[in-house]
């Protein structure tokens, strides 16, 4: 329930710090039976992305969180950052980092973008 989720997120989450234990975490689930893994908030895990990809079979997605959305959009509306740019490298960094996919708030603007330079 949703009451379960609410407060410290200390409770549900990983320590961000241990990137060995999503290691573990992920390895246990895929034995579980999970056909996908993602990871969540993407942004800020590309190292782990990276490394999960180097030992899963399974496709690995990320998620852009709002919170990353949001942090790249207000910059783009201030004019720190030109938008077009930033969403497109933003999605690149997760397909470097080794992603099969990324669930974004940005993707039917990626799509725009990207059908538009052909």
């Amino acid at each position: 329930s949703d009451a379960v989720l609410k407060g410290d997120k200390r409770t549900y989450q990983m320590d961000s710090a241990n990137s060995a234990e999503a290691l573990k975490e992920v390895l246990l689930d895929i034995e579980e039976g999970a056909d996908m893994v993602m990871v969540k908030p993407g942004m800020p895990y590309l190292d782990v992305i990276g490394m999960l990809a180097g030992q899963v079979k399974v496709p690995l997605f990320a998620y852009q969180v709002s919170g990353e959305y949001s942090m790249l959009a207000g910059a783009c509306a201030q004019g720190w950052l030109k938008r077009e740019d930033a969403v497109l490298e933003s999605l690149l960094a997760f397909k470097r980092a080794g992603c099969s996919g990324v669930l974004s708030y940005f993707a039917l603007e990626a799509c725009g973008l990207l059908a538009s330079s052909d």
